[in-house]
């Protein structure tokens, strides 16, 4: 059961709550009760200490699901792995639930949302399961360019807090502040093709090691709603 229960979870991949400066969406929100999937595939390079040691996560699957709770608000649930970038920390499973508001009107060829999201992981810190917690928010900008595409810019703050690690959440905690840029082309009607690459300056402690340096990231989204 639990190896099926993986296998489905990979195959269900969206953005991992800890790290992911990426979208993947525009700024305007799901018509109300409507339902939303995406699901897709990327990877992190983060580059820390000195002398600079390089970080890498190619394969990162993600997933998630939207609901349209009013005309100008939605919500969320995320899943994916957690890739932390310290040798003493294994990986990790995390999930993360927000909400989205519509600033704009729909009519408009420049879009603005606000997003807020707080999430919560496993990790592994040297052998030991520790639990973490991450408040997040974002300002997200889209433009139509043409009928069928859309231009996205967002900013992006998280931090990951790991107090019931050693040292409690004054050595383990991280800091992400970043940006991203995507594109959304609708291929059908109800099924879009979102690409998006990101950066974003890291900072923090696990097991009260600092450590600190620049990311980047990127991926590639399949989203339909219903």
């Amino acid at each position: 059961m639990k190896k099926l229960l993986f296998s489905c979870l990979l195959l269900i991949p969206i953005h991992s709550f800890a790290f992911w400066v990426v979208n993947f969406g525009t700024a305007s929100t799901l018509q109300h009760k409507k339902f939303g999937f995406a699901a897709g595939m990327g990877g992190q390079m983060v580059f820390t200490g000195s002398p600079r040691t390089t970080n890498a996560f190619f394969m990162i699957p993600h997933a998630g699901f939207r609901y349209g709770i009013t005309p100008k608000l939605d919500a969320g649930l995320r899943l994916a792995p957690v890739p932390l970038p310290f040798a003493t920390v294994g990986p990790g499973f995390g999930m993360n639930i927000d909400a989205k508001y519509h600033i704009t009107n729909a009519s408009d060829k420049t879009q603005f949302a606000l997003v807020g999201g707080l999430g919560g992981a496993h990790v592994l810190i040297q052998g030991n399961t520790r639990l973490a917690w991450s408040p997040n928010a974002a300002l997200l900008t889209s433009f139509k360019i043409k009928q069928k595409n859309y231009l996205t810019l967002m900013g992006r703050y998280v931090y990951l807090s790991i107090p019931s690690a050693k040292e409690g959440s004054v050595g383990n905690f991280v800091m992400i502040s970043g940006i991203s840029a995507g594109w959304k082309w609708n291929i059908r009607q109800n099924i879009s093709v979102l690409p998006e690459i990101g950066a974003y300056w890291y900072e923090g402690k696990i097991a009260n090691i600092r450590q600190a340096g620049p990311g980047f990231q990127y991926g590639l989204m399949l989203a339909t709603s219903f």
